[in-house]
């Protein structure tokens, strides 16, 4: 094999090592019928494209810095900002380390959970003059979230194949202040720290008393003497605080005003009905 023979097939696998390693993007701005006959030419068009130091791409490079931005994935945080800060390196960006380093923290300050501990990196001194140590806490601490989210969600399978449940805890609002760890109502709906907002009570409607109305085997047996008329009556006497009721008309003194009164007892199939009102004489 001679040495034009060694060289293009040492070209040909450089080429196919280079074009399956770049996105479809790339392919189609680096690659053209010169560049894909040789290898050489091939990387010079990659580092012209990416890595010169022309003002166009020297922007993109900048603009895919700027545009890095913390969703709540502290992973995808870190692969969305390693990138640029190493392309800022290739086209000769400057920018002081330190001042990369808080643009870094920056972005995560509106992560409470993560506050403290972008604090604890801003006062270090010998980490906040160096961003890639700071890459480098952000990626143990990404570990770090990804272990325990392992162990919880492990701790949360044994409780379920054990058929053990959890305990509930119920947290309310008092003293005129909404408790923000509740989560039936929001700050704005609270009762208790905005009492106007308390829809009135609905009371039940207060039935009228009827002294008659008891429950009293007084009252079912007159009930039934009513019913069945019976030849041989014994009298009976139902004491009211107001009225009384007489089932025998043998001890009225004076004559009956006759009435039509219903009057509810006991029994809810059939009812008592008066018939006559009068004076009454027991000896």
């Amino acid at each position: 094999m001679t040495i034009d023979n060694k060289w293009s097939k040492a070209s040909y696998e450089a080429i196919n090592l280079i074009t399956t390693r770049i996105t479809e993007r790339v392919f189609r701005e680096v690659v053209n019928t010169v560049t894909i006959e040789k290898a050489n030419l091939l990387w010079a068009k990659i580092e012209e494209q990416y890595a010169s130091k022309r003002g166009v791409n020297r922007g993109r490079v900048w603009m895919d810095w700027k545009r890095s931005f913390y969703n709540g994935n502290l992973q995808n945080y870190i692969n969305l900002c390693r990138k640029p800060m190493m392309e800022l390196k290739a086209v000769s960006i400057v920018v002081p380390p330190k001042l990369l380093s808080y643009s870094l923290l920056g972005k995560l300050g509106g992560d409470t959970n993560l506050h403290q501990f972008v604090k604890n990196l801003t006062l270090n001194k010998d980490i906040i003059e160096k961003p890639e140590k700071i890459l480098t806490r952000l990626q143990d601490l990404a570990h770090l979230n990804t272990l325990d989210c392992k162990q919880q969600s492990a701790a949360r399978t044994a409780l379920v194949s054990s058929g053990v449940e959890p305990h509930k805890i119920i947290y309310y609002c008092a003293t005129g202040k909404h408790n923000k760890e509740c989560s039936t109502h929001r700050k704005e709906d609270c009762w208790t720290k905005n009492p106007h907002l308390r829809p009135p009570r609905r009371e039940k409607k207060r039935q009228n008393f009827n002294p008659t109305a008891h429950f009293t085997t007084a009252q079912a047996l007159i009930t039934h003497l009513h019913q069945q008329k019976p030849k041989n009556q014994h009298l009976v006497i139902d004491c009211g605080a107001t009225h009384h009721i007489f089932n025998d008309l043998k001890p009225f003194t004076s004559s009956l005003k006759t009435t039509n009164i219903h009057v509810a007892t006991g029994d809810t199939n059939s009812g008592l009905t008066v018939l006559g009102i009068g004076t009454v004489k027991i000896l």
